[in-house]
């Protein structure tokens, strides 16, 4: 008895298309076998027995073979085929005499309809009456106008016939417009196309919403964007905005990572202030551990835009865009970049914003007054303001001439109180003083103090028999000296 192996898979299913069984059932009928069923990691190359099943000996015609299920096996793949093959008249017509309500609709259409449409219980049947004047029979088949009522076995089949080649749901329906009908056909057509895949996964974009801006902040540095611009010469740039006074700031940077953009947001937030939002896109240095801790510990917080959609943080992607711009033709004429930055800045800073809280430049709405720029010089000068002086109640200090004092003198970066006498008063609050009956020095009010005689040491006194040169005291009066 030969032996025939089946090969298949893990499962126990036969790698095998129904063509396939119905060939190898027709060839096996003539001859006496075994199956055994050998898994697919388990065999290499066919053996010699299932080689010689051509020489064995043929049965008597009148064998059967016991269970197989040759008939079932014939008619799923004749009903396969033919559920392939393309929609014809010839079907339709078929189909047509069987289908229990198109034999309503045509024995309608041949003896008459009812005179009351709510007469028909059916909801298909009241749509055919609403169109009875178009309705024929044509060879045992319903036309709509020229188009082929298509009965509800076929009408599935139908759609995917019509929309071979993925047509869009307007180009469907005028396809069927001028071929088939049934009730509610451009509804099944709507139904059809959207629940087919490959059309859902290349369909456009859903029209955009309309834009919703973000809420009004209480005053400056409330909430503030940032997105990096660049590279531009080697270089980043870091754009911070003010959302309320539009603000801007701009630091260049050789490097993105959070460290960098930690540092230079820190430096910024300790001249500014800490904000209370903080809007950035997902690079990932404002999505990374270290930019959360920082956000989290210095009471910020920190919000991120969808991916791929930078206009959720347009206050950012806006100014970066006037940046770009307005650098590259600003460096035609500055020269460098950093030139460029500067002049830019100042320009964008104190220039009137439709934007900004009664349309005022954003410096004014940051600091509270405008900062000045070279075009104030075309302004009519105004009278200087005059300052009132407040007296206070506390007598200045002040030193008599020949009274004692301490004074400091400097020598190799360290100073000393040396006493000392003082000559006259030359200013409000500077004196000539004569220091350790050696030398005049000029000092400041505040670097003397006063000496009192307990303090005194031992030794001849400037104020007794002591006199200075007259070298020294023709110097003060600016008198030539003469021997």
């Amino acid at each position: 008895m030969p032996l025939l192996r089946i090969f298949g898979s893990k499962k126990g299913i036969p790698n095998y298309t129904a063509n396939r069984l119905q060939r190898w059932a027709l060839t096996l009928l003539s001859y006496d076998f075994a199956i055994e069923y050998v898994p697919t990691d388990k065999f290499g190359n066919a053996d010699i027995l299932s080689r010689l099943i051509s020489q064995h000996v043929k049965p008597d015609e009148d064998f059967v073979v016991a269970c197989t299920n040759v008939e079932e096996d014939l008619r799923s793949v004749i009903t396969s085929n033919i559920n392939h093959l393309p929609l014809s008249f010839s079907m339709v017509q078929n189909a047509t005499q069987t289908d229990s309500l198109l034999g309503k609709v045509a024995r309608f259409t041949s003896a008459g309809w009812p005179r009351n449409r709510s007469d028909l219980k059916n909801w298909e049947l009241q749509c055919f009456f609403d169109r009875r004047e178009s309705l024929t029979v044509v060879q045992g088949c319903v036309v709509f106008g020229e188009r082929l009522v298509v009965p509800q076995i076929y009408r599935k089949r139908c759609l995917a016939q019509l929309h071979k080649g993925h047509p869009g749901i307007q180009r469907m329906k005028s396809i069927a417009r001028s071929f088939v009908y049934w009730p509610g056909i451009d509804q099944h057509i709507i139904d059809y196309i959207k629940a087919c895949q490959p059309c859902a996964s290349v369909v456009r974009t859903a029209e955009k919403a309309p834009p919703v801006p973000w809420p009004a902040t209480p005053g400056p540095w409330y909430r503030v964007h940032i997105d990096y611009a660049g590279p531009l010469d080697g270089e980043y740039f870091l754009v911070v905005v003010d959302a309320h006074s539009k603000w801007p700031e701009i630091f260049p940077t050789k490097s993105i990572t959070s460290g960098a953009t930690i540092n230079i947001l820190r430096t910024l937030f300790a001249n500014k202030g800490m904000p209370e939002v903080l809007v950035s896109d997902n690079g990932t240095q404002f999505t990374s551990a270290d930019f959360g801790k920082f956000c989290s510990e210095n009471g910020i917080n920190h919000l991120t835009t969808p991916p791929f959609h930078p206009q959720s943080n347009g206050q950012a992607e806006r100014f970066v865009d006037s940046f770009k711009r307005a650098t590259k033709k600003i460096q035609q004429g500055e020269g460098s970049v950093k030139q460029a930055l500067d002049t830019f800045l100042l320009t964008y800073r104190t220039t009137p914003n439709a934007n900004v809280p009664e349309g005022k430049s954003p410096a004014e709405v940051m600091y509270g007054r405008p900062i000045r720029i070279c075009l104030d010089l075309l302004r009519i000068p105004q009278p200087n303001p005059k300052v009132e002086i407040e007296e206070s109640n506390k007598q200045p200090r002040s030193f008599e001439r020949k009274q004692l004092v301490y004074a400091k003198v400097y020598a190799n970066n360290k100073w000393t109180w040396e006493p000392g006498e003082v000559l006259e008063k030359v200013g409000h609050v500077i004196y000539n003083v004569w220091v350790n009956d050696r030398k005049l020095i000029r000092s400041h009010i505040n670097q003397l103090r006063q000496r009192f005689p307990a303090q005194e040491k031992s030794g001849p006194s400037p104020t007794k028999d002591t006199h200075l040169p007259l070298s020294i005291l023709l110097d003060e009066w600016d008198l030539p000296f003469q021997t």
